[in-house]
């Protein structure tokens, strides 16, 4: 069973350079939880809870970092401990607007486990 949080969007101070840690941007963050199937789904033990997987992500993007690879890291490590029967995570930052002259678009990441 896979659970995915998508194009969920924070407004965070991640960054190399001081303007980016002192005004901040937008970033969108994607999660994809990939769970063993089971036979039935009756109690909350049996899923990725997507408030956890909202709680952890939120928690992550507020603690300031220099470059968006930590933060996809950070996320998925502490994904991995708590759903620790995952076959797989897959976490993407995209940076909305990355400080890179004449570039218009996106810079993105993405940390992936797998068992």
């Amino acid at each position: 069973m896979i659970v995915e949080l998508a194009n969920i969007k924070f407004f965070a101070y991640h960054g190399l350079y001081d303007f980016e840690r002192e005004n901040g941007g937008d970033f969108i963050i994607d999660v994809l939880v990939d769970m063993p199937d089971l036979a039935e789904y009756t109690a909350l033990e049996h899923v990725a809870d997507y408030e956890i997987i909202y709680a952890i992500t939120h928690e992550e993007m507020e603690t300031a970092q220099l470059f968006i690879e930590e933060v996809a890291n950070k996320i998925k490590l502490r994904l991995v401990d708590k759903f620790n029967t995952a076959n797989a995570i897959k976490v993407s930052v995209t940076k909305c607007a990355p400080p890179i002259t004449g570039m218009s678009g996106f810079a993105k990441v993405t940390a992936v486990y797998k068992k």
